[in-house]
């Protein structure tokens, strides 16, 4: 996050006030203490009734947030995504957050149009209603008319919002590391993390040229797509505080008497959103990140189409990789290879206990393994994941969290169309396509290209790593520190990398050496060429055939 000004304004001054007067009333008198041993606050605020205690810590962690406005109302929601960090009663409490704020004029909506765009709206459009068709923390939409007649909607910012966020940033952080500090090395991840994440995903947020390029990569890889539909971005009227989008001609999903009332497919509109977003996920790597039933539309011809891009999720290879190894080894039973791959991934606290987060996962897996797919629910099973990962410490990277998330929220979205809706039967279908796309040529030589660079690179860093660990054997600064669980795990994939480096560097030296000798008069020769140089080229073949070979049949393995 960005360097933060120390200074109180007094603005800031009065907030920080506000808010500790709301703490205290809920219960959490503590925030107030520190804020006074600060100086943020006068000590009359202690002054303050606290609100009977009646309510769950949850409950008043929400009403709290609640009072407290806009931002504290997107802290919320953020957090209660992360049920591996915060306990189930505060998730379930925060999950009901909605964002309740009174509309802004339209004189105000005109002011933030014309500044932003430098004209008015009567200028771009023929119509422009009156009335917004919705209204949250951030901004109003609008429907109106081009003055082509295309029908548009267009989404205007809250006047000055971004000011009252970032002042309000400034204190969250402030806050969270007040709740840190009482909280101690009880949380796999610090609350100041939450808020920095938090930051960078309302700062894109508020700048809707991010929301309108996201809908443009959606409209580029669903382009030959004849189910999915992704509405065009009007950039002649489409700025950081305004974006118009072309107005969806359909229902959408949350409206299911008008639905039925049209008579149409709803198992089948159900199993092609289920469809696309795996496309998203596991082909694409670029996935909408709240599925939910407002952000997706029914259309005629069984047609599905997304709106509201502001969040969205990204999987690296790596990323991607990590998932499809959880789930292969969670399919084989393998504990072992889950607890490997989470500790490859730095998600493993230092503090966590690895023989209880072992009996957890087996428990977990048993529970869910060969569980016949009608009975089979994604959402109790993401959740259950998610509570062995609080449980034991376990720190899940953002995108991947985010990722189980809007998973609930597809599987939901899919039951509210269809009862009998199942993601898992979905994604069984699915599979088939996952593979089939992985095995085509460009794929399997990307994945053979990045698993060369990776042990060139290995040896162009070598000599260096190997001149530290001289240097510290030398001054007896090494420290060997040993976990014997995963040290035959190592051995076996050191082996192996050495077993295929070797044949790798062999291959290559029979090429170079018969590339000497395959021209010249050496005795005997067939057709022109030595012997000895066309048995060098055969041997090398063969043996970098056989490491393609088993590069790839690893590869295949592993996903």
């Amino acid at each position: 996050m960005k360097k933060r000004n120390r200074r109180i304004k007094y603005q800031h001054f009065k907030r920080y006030k506000q808010i500790a007067e709301v703490l205290i009333k809920y219960g959490f008198d503590f925030v107030a203490e520190a804020l006074v041993n600060r100086g943020y606050i006068p000590k009359f605020v202690y002054k303050i009734k606290q609100v009977k205690l009646k309510y769950t810590r949850g409950e008043r962690l929400r009403l709290a947030f609640q009072e407290l406005g806009p931002t504290f109302i997107k802290l919320g929601q953020i957090m209660s995504t992360r049920r591996d960090i915060f306990p189930d009663d505060v998730i379930d409490e925060l999950a009901k957050l909605q964002d309740d704020v009174a509309a802004f004029s339209l004189q105000e909506a005109k002011e933030v149009f014309e500044a932003e765009m430098k004209r008015c709206i009567e200028d771009c459009f023929i119509s422009f209603d009156s009335t917004p068709t919705a209204s949250a923390s951030i901004g109003q939409v609008y429907q109106a008319t081009l003055k082509n007649g295309e029908e548009v909607v267009v989404k205007i910012q809250r006047p000055n919002i971004k000011q009252l966020i970032e002042r309000d940033l400034e204190i969250l952080f402030d806050l969270a590391k007040i709740f840190d500090r009482h909280s101690g090395d009880n949380s796999p991840l610090p609350l100041t993390e939450v808020v920095d994440e938090f930051h960078y995903s309302i700062m894109r947020e508020l700048d809707y040229t991010f929301e309108a390029r996201n809908a443009e990569k959606f409209g580029e890889y669903f382009a030959k797509d004849k189910q999915i539909y992704i509405p065009d971005i009007y950039w002649d009227y489409t700025g950081k505080r305004v974006l118009t989008m072309e107005k969806i001609n359909g229902v959408k999903i949350i409206d299911y008497k008008e639905l039925e009332k049209r008579g149409w497919n709803l198992k089948q509109l159900a199993t092609i959103g289920a469809h696309s977003f795996l496309k998203q996920v596991f082909i694409f790597g670029f996935f909408h990140g709240d599925p939910h039933p407002g952000n997706l539309f029914a259309m005629d011809g069984n047609k599905i189409a997304y709106v509201d891009f502001g969040i969205v999720g990204y999987l690296d290879r790596g990323s991607l990789k990590m998932i499809t190894d959880i789930f292969t080894a969670g399919a084989r039973k393998d504990i072992e290879k889950i607890v490997n791959i989470l500790i490859e991934a730095e998600a493993v606290n230092s503090g966590t206990d690895l023989r209880r987060l072992r009996e957890d996962i087996s428990l977990l897996i048993n529970m869910y393994y060969n569980m016949p797919l009608k009975r089979l629910n994604i959402a109790d099973a993401l959740r259950h994941c998610m509570a062995v990962a609080y449980t034991n410490n376990i720190k899940l990277p953002s995108q991947f969290i985010m990722l189980l998330k809007a998973l609930i929220t597809l599987e939901g979205s899919g039951k509210y169309l269809h009862p009998e809706f199942s993601l898992s039967d979905i994604a069984k279908d699915f599979i088939k396509e996952i593979y089939m796309h992985r095995l085509q040529p460009q794929n399997v030589l990307g994945d053979i290209k990045d698993y060369y660079e990776e042990i060139f690179d290995s040896f162009k860093y070598l000599p260096k790593q190997m001149r530290n660990f001289l240097k510290k054997v030398d001054n007896n600064e090494l420290q060997l520190n040993l976990d014997i669980a995963h040290f035959d795990y190592i051995v076996r994939e050191l082996s192996k990398m050495a077993i295929l480096i070797s044949i790798s560097l062999i291959s290559s030296a029979l090429f170079i050496g018969s590339s000497m000798v395959v021209f010249g008069d050496h005795k005997p020769q067939i057709y022109g060429l030595t012997v000895l140089g066309f048995g060098g080229y055969t041997v090398a073949a063969l043996l970098a055939a056989g490491v393609i070979y088993t590069v790839i049949k690893e590869k295949i393995r592993r996903k």
